[in-house]
């Protein structure tokens, strides 16, 4: 009789594995989710533009785009070309590095509307 032995992923097993940056994203939207704004989360792809944002919300009817860091990881040059067209054509940009950061970042734009 053989035995066959098989893996059982847990959500703190898989986000064990995944980078930093993963899971600040992974948090950052869990909050957006339970605040109930409205966000586009932009996976990174072969196919996509370089250097676009982690997320896209819609706080207080304004267009906000994350590029979500950790650590001293800055932005690169593609993503920094994304900031400026996005806050050139009246879009807010912002690259928190915690979530306290980013949760500090989306209550103060819903204090706006």
């Amino acid at each position: 009789m053989t035995s066959t032995t098989s893996t059982i992923w847990t959500t703190s097993t898989i986000l064990s594995n995944k980078k930093p940056e993963a899971r600040l994203q992974d948090k950052a939207i869990e909050y957006l989710q339970a605040s109930g704004i409205y966000y586009l989360n932009l996976f990174g792809d072969g196919w996509s533009g370089k250097g676009k944002p982690d997320l896209i919300a819609c706080i207080g009817g304004r267009f906000v785009a994350f590029e979500l860091k950790v650590g001293s990881n800055s932005m690169q040059a593609d993503q920094r070309i994304h900031k400026r067209r996005i806050e050139a054509s009246g879009g807010l940009h912002y690259s928190p590095y915690t979530l306290e950061e980013f949760i500090r970042i989306v209550e103060d734009l819903q204090k706006w509307h």
